[in-house]
């Protein structure tokens, strides 16, 4: 993977993080999770490549709607 990296989804939990890299990891989508967030809250930010950014937010989306 080359090229910059961009912070598809913010999550409070490890739990929630992983069921997120695993579905985008079964479409294809190679995603990290780094704790990025500087004020200690434990956030954790999976991101992906810039060139895979728009369809993760569309798969992220469409799994969010699914579940309402």
């Amino acid at each position: 993977m080359s090229g910059k990296l961009g912070t598809v989804a913010v999550f409070d939990n490890r739990p929630e993080a992983e069921v997120c890299l695993s579905m985008l990891d079964a479409y294809g989508i190679y995603a990290s999770s780094a704790h990025l967030d500087t004020t200690r809250q434990g956030l954790i930010h999976v991101q992906v490549a810039d060139s895979d950014l728009e369809a993760a937010k569309a798969l992220i989306a469409a799994t969010s709607q699914e579940s309402d």
